[in-house]
């Protein structure tokens, strides 16, 4: 079988500041083959790339990044506390990550902002972008993947799943797996490595599902994840990643 896709979790984080344009283009140049990153409205309805919905973790900000507007935003440092060389990066939008992304690696796409609205925006710049097919769309906020099928049926869409509560039997999680899966018309299971089996993979791929590991960073989870036969994997350890995959 062939290797999974290599996700870069915020990009190559450990070369650049995360969700930088720095960190993107070092993912992209060292061939990883999609980049993950999270998106937001900014207050005036501006879709930027930040992972935090409090400003404050990796510049010099404080305070919900829906309350600032795009250019208050600009005037953000999110490069400094990575390293000083890299004090001149700034906060992008989505449209700058799909420019350069374009035609050179596929895009995980999370949602951070419940509202239709932002939804609906974030279609619109896929679509001008002509990226569709290079895209998933991913949210812990399930309702936008539900419209998302909606407004644009035709884009992939990625459910998370966390470890089943202490009441839940792994038979049963499994199965509300499935059939969640089958209710939100969905083409990617997203799951830690917890739940990651070589049997349940196989019961995902007989329903035509793909199977994401969720943020594989050891060497022995990733190649478990690849006995597995997983399609695809997010990794904050790229070239971790990248070298396990070709070795195997």
């Amino acid at each position: 079988m062939p290797n999974p896709l290599i996700i870069a979790h915020r990009g190559a984080t450990q070369l650049a500041p995360e969700n930088s344009i720095a960190a993107f283009k070092a993912a992209i140049e060292a061939g990883a083959d999609a980049i993950e990153f999270d998106i937001h409205f900014s207050k005036d309805k501006q879709i930027i790339v930040h992972h935090d919905y409090f400003l404050g973790r990796t510049e010099d900000g404080a305070g919900f990044i829906g309350n600032y507007s795009y250019a208050e935003l600009q005037k953000l440092d999110i490069g400094s506390k990575f390293d000083d060389s890299f004090s001149t990066e700034r906060i992008p939008t989505l449209k700058d990550i799909l420019i350069l992304g374009k035609g050179k690696t596929l895009f995980e796409i999370e949602l951070r902002c419940p509202t239709l609205s932002f939804l609906k925006s974030a279609i619109e710049e896929i679509q001008q972008a002509g990226v569709e097919s290079d895209v998933e769309l991913t949210s812990p906020h399930i309702p936008l993947l539900v419209h998302a099928k909606k407004i644009a049926p035709y884009i992939r869409t990625g459910v998370f799943f966390d470890l089943y509560p202490t009441w839940k039997t792994k038979v049963l999680g499994q199965q509300h797996i499935l059939d969640w899966m089958v209710l939100l018309d969905a083409q990617v299971a997203h799951l830690p490595m917890e739940l990651l089996e070589k049997d349940f993979v196989d019961a995902l791929h007989q329903k035509n599902f793909s199977v994401h590991g969720a943020n594989l960073n050891e060497k022995v989870e990733i190649e478990k994840a690849i006995f597995y036969n997983v399609d695809q994997f997010s990794t904050d350890r790229l070239e971790t990643a990248i070298s396990i995959c070709a070795s195997i």
